[in-house]
């Protein structure tokens, strides 16, 4: 075997596993959140824990098609909920900080993810688009994927813009993780959509990463404060 060819196979292994590490790393992350809803009882907490909750199905799935491939039902269940997991954690970071704010945005996604649903329900799906390796988004026509951004834009607007002001007004550094992190995960699904595929494990992977540790952060300065 030459030096391209161990490099390749290298590469094929850590494109093949980043999928399985990101999926333990935000069970772990959706673990702790809700552990934290548990506590303080507070709705924001409960619909991140949801969209984590989402973001480690989605993960799974995508470990499972690297070794198993998609099949057409799968592919639609996974497309569904990547579109919708940062919408539900932008929305929870609306509930942080006006109530009122959430409810309508909540009837805003309510209504987009059920448009997505049955459009992607009902979607010719590229089938020979299922036999590479990272698919992302590209299985499915135009008119399905023109639908995305309208969950995926304002749910990282609200995540990231969150968690900037959140920074901006305490100066707390985890709240510059969960943005930076929030931004990897978001460009990741961007980049996919530009023909990108392959930065979409390992952008997922990393930003998930960088969120979870600024939880943690997190976690220890409410435990300092207690």
């Amino acid at each position: 075997m030459t030096g391209i060819e161990m490099i390749l196979n290298l590469e094929s292994a850590i494109q093949s596993s980043a999928p399985l590490i990101t999926t333990l790393t935000s069970l772990f992350f959706t673990i702790s959140v809700f552990r934290q809803y548990s506590k303080r009882k507070k709705i924001y907490q409960f619909i991140w824990g949801t969209g984590l909750l989402i973001f480690s199905v989605t993960t799974l799935l995508e470990f499972i098609s690297e070794i198993y491939g998609w099949t057409i039902p799968m592919y639609r269940v996974y497309y569904i909920l990547i579109a919708s997991l940062v919408a539900f954690l932008g929305l929870g970071t609306v509930y942080l900080f006006n109530r009122k704010s959430g409810r309508y945005l909540t009837v805003y996604f309510a209504v987009v993810i059920t448009v997505l649903i049955i459009s992607t329900m009902n979607a010719d799906v590229a089938s020979e688009k299922l036999k590479e390796r990272t698919v992302g988004g590209s299985a499915m026509p135009a008119n399905v994927r023109i639908i995305s951004p309208f969950l995926t834009i304002p749910g990282s607007i609200a995540l990231i813009g969150g968690a900037l002001y959140s920074w901006y007004i305490a100066r707390r550094n985890y709240n510059l993780f969960i943005a930076i992190g929030a931004l990897l995960v978001a460009s990741g699904g961007g980049l996919s959509r530009f023909g990108m595929e392959w930065a979409l494990y390992m952008l997922e992977l990393l930003g998930v990463a960088v969120m979870y540790i600024g939880f943690i952060k997190s976690e220890d300065v409410i435990k300092t404060r207690v």
